[in-house]
């Protein structure tokens, strides 16, 4: 891999780390509005009051919280906020709105999803060409959204197979590939 994939590689796994940080604090502490509290808010219709005006607290502002002030005063985080990258990672709009998927915000606060995305293995796996091909194939694709190959891969018979010594035989002796061959 040359040092540009390579450096795109980091950004954006800093990136992604980035956005998983952020994601995961504001979800921790960001407050939730109560069931009283909905004024101003698409459901809550209530009388405009035009000209009252509260003075903010320290308790309104989320920044001087220990975690949110080391996020934003680490010179790595601020690159990478600043970064051309970035910006337009953060204008996309179908990025965005992945953002706002609770089931995408789900993954990322998955401490097992968490655990993989920082293990050097599975990051040099995703990084490897061949991987990255292997996943852009779109005969590939097609087997793994299939739903047969799924349940393929849940039966019974296939979990036996892979346990089978005489099917890793099979495999490296090359037998699927001469019989997939021949049966055309």
């Amino acid at each position: 891999m040359n040092g540009t994939n390579k450096s795109t590689r980091n950004w954006i796994i800093a990136g992604a780390i980035a956005v998983i940080a952020i994601v995961a604090v504001l979800g921790l502490f960001y407050p939730r509005p109560q069931g009283g509290q909905v004024a101003g808010t698409i459901g809550g219709v209530q009388k405009a009051e035009r000209y009252r005006s509260e003075q903010l607290t320290d308790k309104d502002v989320l920044l001087n919280h220990p975690e949110v002030q080391a996020l934003l005063q680490n010179d790595q985080i601020q690159k990478l906020i600043n970064s051309k990258e970035f910006q337009a990672l953060m204008s996309n709009k179908a990025y965005v709105a992945l953002l706002s998927n609770k089931a995408y915000v789900d993954l990322l606060s998955n401490k097992a999803y968490v655990d993989l995305m920082s293990n050097k293995a599975y990051v040099d796996l995703i990084s490897n060409k061949a991987y990255v091909d292997l996943m852009s194939n779109k005969a590939y694709v097609d087997l793994i959204s299939n739903k047969a190959y799924h349940a393929a891969l849940d039966s019974g018979t296939w979990q036996q197979a892979l346990a089978s010594q005489a099917f890793y035989r099979a495999l490296a002796g090359g037998a699927f590939n001469r019989d997939a061959v021949t049966q055309k």
